[in-house]
């Protein structure tokens, strides 16, 4: 399968996965209400998320949610850009590269406000750390799983500015 047909299949999956996320995220909201949790939320109108006022990145099952809808919104156009590149025959080498960077700012910028868990990362092994990143069991680990793929990024970046 060529690259250009699995980054269509990625950027499709996306689009099919934004309304289950939404809906997703909808029934937390709303048996958060149930629960007595009261939040400031908008209309849930056409499809599109509730405008938070807040998120709670002390609930990894909704930070992950909302940063996955985020994720979703900006990798699409990303996505359809590197394909039209591939496309009109660019360096394939530069063009997956070029993706891998835009992903990386994609996920640094949704996962700005998770200061707590970034220093979870310091305190984990490196087998509890493979272990998440190989088997996610729950949103917490989906989350730390993220945060281990940006440091990664981040750490071979910076390897190869100084070489």
């Amino acid at each position: 399968m060529s690259i250009i047909n699995k980054l269509t299949r990625y950027k499709l999956f996306l689009e099919e996965e934004r309304p289950n996320l939404v809906e997703e995220l909808f029934q937390y909201y709303h048996r958060e209400e149930t629960d007595e949790v009261v939040q400031e939320v908008g209309d849930f109108e056409k499809g599109n998320p509730k405008k938070v006022n807040f998120i709670r990145y002390d609930n990894p099952y909704e930070a992950y949610l909302t940063a996955q809808i985020q994720l979703d919104e900006a990798l699409i156009p990303i996505l359809n850009q590197h394909i039209s590149f591939l496309e009109d025959g660019d360096d394939v080498d530069l063009v997956l590269e070029s993706l891998e960077h835009s992903i990386y700012r994609v996920k640094k910028q949704a996962y700005t406000n998770v200061e707590d868990w970034e220093k979870l990362l310091d305190h984990l092994t490196e087998d509890q750390m493979e272990k998440i990143e190989i088997n996610p069991k729950g949103p917490g680990d989906l989350l730390l799983n993220e945060l281990i793929w940006i440091r990664n990024y981040e750490t071979r970046w910076m390897k190869n500015e100084d070489h």
